[in-house]
């Protein structure tokens, strides 16, 4: 074993903090599918299964915006546990309703909120408080070993909580309780790698803990006062709404044509596939080849993978093409947003996080309307063509940021300051 894998994984609390983020990771991937469709089954309604889950989003992203304040504020260990055990008892409650014939939708619709707004409140706790229990020469892979994990989740969840559906309905919520039992136990073994405990007024030397909006507002200054990040902001935004409008494009293109439900299926395992495969690359590169350079090539091939669909429908190339755009992404995220994490103070973890995602995630939830809407009105191809302009004026703003394309690789990360 090399000394930096051996450093890495003996870092003080990092097994158990690994434990805890990939039992919830788990948990949430096997009650994904099992609850759209324990929600058309409890309401016979595919509109009322729809607003389940767009409900369900409203609360998590809404909750988050204010999370990450509230995860800096406190001890993150505690909020992990807490995490867990709302977990437990939220879809442990479902599999005995289930189990005692006594669901019905509004149950169900309140019980998927309330866990979905507290998940959003608190979730960002595990992520926050990776930084403070590794030392930041083994960030990169650390956050390229995460990559791959999730990249397998998302290919094995979904049809093993489909599977356990299709056994007993209540089977995918008890096994995602137990996993979100397991991450609370493995979350009380996590230590700190130093003394402080990742919160305001704690960290820094210099930071003092005021009052919760102050906090808050500090949280988007930070990150809007420094140059690289805000165009990070924007390019992850432009990047995400591109890439997820072409999925939507891809499904409701390939529903329209009668392709069968299999075929389409294999969209979505293919980058998995390769993202799970870029994750590997991630873990051999990540600490080895400086940022900017490679985050720059990475974005223009993701470019050059969407081109070939703006030009053919042919389904294997769809296929082939789609999935090769999943290779760069765990490159970026483990380069990009590791020397990002790794730059941010200890004590703003979650509010960087926040500041991260959310300008993200809410341009990416009207992907599949905007897919709808344009379907109709400019064909698959001049569909795929807006989808690809999105990316490419994406790619440009990294390739001409002169502070993203001058970031270094991770062993020159603590003389470089974020600017």
């Amino acid at each position: 074993m090399s000394e930096t894998t051996k450093s890495f994984w003996h870092s003080a609390g990092y097994i158990p903090w690994f434990t805890a983020d990939t039992a919830s990771a788990v948990g949430a991937a096997l009650r994904a599918l099992a609850i759209s469709l324990l929600g058309y089954a409890v309401s016979g309604s595919t509109i009322a299964a729809g607003w389940l889950g767009t409900s369900s989003m409203i609360a998590q992203q809404v909750a988050s915006v204010f999370g990450g304040t509230f995860v800096d504020r406190h001890d993150r260990k505690r909020l992990i546990v807490a995490n867990a055990v709302v977990g437990v008892l939220a879809w442990g409650a479902i599999a005995v309703l289930l189990l005692c014939g006594a669901l019905s939708f509004p149950v169900l619709l309140l019980i998927a909120v309330l866990a979905s707004g507290i998940n959003g409140f608190l979730g960002s706790a595990t992520d926050a408080m990776l930084r403070s229990i590794i030392d930041i020469r083994y960030y990169p892979k650390a956050r390229s070993l995460n990559e791959g994990r999730d990249a397998t989740i998302a290919m094995a969840g979904s049809p093993i909580g489909g599977f356990l559906y299709s056994i007993a309905p209540w089977l995918p919520f008890l096994a995602s309780a137990c996993m979100y039992a397991v991450a609370g136990v493995a979350a009380t073994g996590i230590r700190e790698y130093g003394s402080d405990g990742g919160r305001i007024g704690e960290t820094d030397g210099d930071a003092v803990k005021g009052g919760f909006f102050r906090d808050f507002l500090e949280g988007w200054s930070w990150s809007l006062h420094r140059k690289t990040l805000v165009i990070v902001l924007i390019v992850a935004a432009l990047v995400n709404f591109g890439v997820n409008g072409i999925q939507y494009a891809i499904q409701l293109h390939l529903v329209s044509c009668g392709t069968n439900a299999t075929s389409i299926g294999f969209i979505s395992g293919g980058i998995s596939l390769m993202m799970l495969v870029g994750s590997l690359l991630a873990g051999k590169l990540s600490d080895k080849v400086p940022v900017g350079p490679t985050v720059c090539l990475a974005y223009l091939f993701i470019c050059l993978c969407v081109l070939p669909m703006a030009l053919t429908d042919s389904y294997w190339i769809m296929l082939v093409a789609n999935s090769l755009v999943g290779l760069p992404f765990p490159l970026i995220n483990a380069m990009l947003l590791g020397f990002i994490f790794a730059k941010s103070p200890t004590s703003m973890q979650g509010r960087i996080t926040v500041t991260l995602t959310v300008p993200a995630q809410v341009l990416s939830m009207f992907c599949s309307a905007v897919a709808g809407t344009l379907l109709p009105a400019l064909g698959f191809h001049g569909t795929m063509l807006v989808f690809f302009a999105v990316l490419a004026a994406s790619a440009v703003l990294v390739t001409c940021s002169r502070s993203i394309r001058g970031i270094p690789g991770a062993s020159q990360w603590e003389r470089t300051a974020l600017r």
